[in-house]
């Protein structure tokens, strides 16, 4: 069972501007996280043939990343996602980027019955997260993908400084989260038969996972994201001079990747 529900991100893909593709050559700290993401799946995909493999995005609504999936790495691209706005907001993004892909519109937990052992790389961000039973959600995912094939699973590090941030400007958000830690994600991925190939925390910090929209009508909103938009500034800029070894407490993400026995 989704922790936030169908009615809650139903509403939040209300909003009729669409993101473009992510594109990891632009420069200047608004596309960091975009240039820090793209070098780590080049250096997951160094491994493998990526032409014309079939990639699924879990929860792909209104996705910037499927067009990037399709561009940069050659992938037949797919998604599923139980929002209709969500997908058609998906199937738009695709067609303003010139990309092709199929966009399904279903519970992953009930998915067409093509869609099952069919995938080379199935991905998610964000998703695992919203579900309390862990291993069975990874199960889930586990079974779109051929034998050989790869899971890439993202989530917010909400068991460090984010999380307890969170949960103060926000508890109704933070409650609609499963706080996962790296053993725990780790430990899921293995028990349903996953080899991982890497586990761990991404980034060293990025204030934009933390969800204050609650504040939007307050005085102090537009405070808080100027300041969060700075601290990120000034927290990369270093890191990109010194790198940063993300941990526990400060990173905003997990990620981790596995084969399919």
């Amino acid at each position: 069972m989704d922790k936030a529900g169908k009615t809650y991100w139903d509403e939040r893909w209300e909003n009729p501007f669409l993101p473009e593709a992510i594109n990891p050559y632009r420069k200047g700290p608004n596309h960091y996280l975009d240039r820090k993401f793209h070098a780590f799946f080049c250096t997951v995909f160094s491994r493998w043939e990526t032409k014309n493999r079939r990639l699924l995005e879990i929860g792909c609504a209104r996705s910037a990343w499927l067009p990037y999936f399709a561009k940069e790495f050659g992938f037949k691209v797919y998604g599923i996602d139980y929002s209709e706005a969500g997908c058609q907001q998906a199937m738009q993004v695709l067609s303003n980027e010139g990309a092709k892909g199929k966009i399904v519109c279903a519970d992953f937990f009930s998915p067409p019955e093509w869609m099952i052992g069919k995938f080379d790389v199935v991905i998610s961000f964000g998703v695992l997260e919203h579900f309390q039973d862990t291993q069975n959600c990874i199960s889930a995912f586990s079974a779109y993908l051929k034998p050989k094939g790869i899971m890439i699973t993202n989530i917010p590090n909400f068991t460090g400084l984010l999380g307890s941030i969170q949960k103060l400007m926000n508890r109704n958000v933070f409650n609609m989260h499963a706080p996962l830690s790296l053993g725990e994600i780790a430990e899921a991925h293995r028990k349903n038969m996953l080899e991982l190939i890497f586990c761990d925390y991404f980034l060293a910090v990025n204030f934009g996972v933390v969800n204050f929209e609650n504040m939007k009508d307050g005085i102090a909103y537009k405070w808080i994201l100027q300041s969060f938009c700075w601290l990120n500034r000034i927290i990369w800029f270093i890191e990109e001079l010194i790198p940063i070894k993300p941990n526990r407490w400060f990173s905003p993400y997990i990620n981790c990747v596995g084969i399919k026995f």
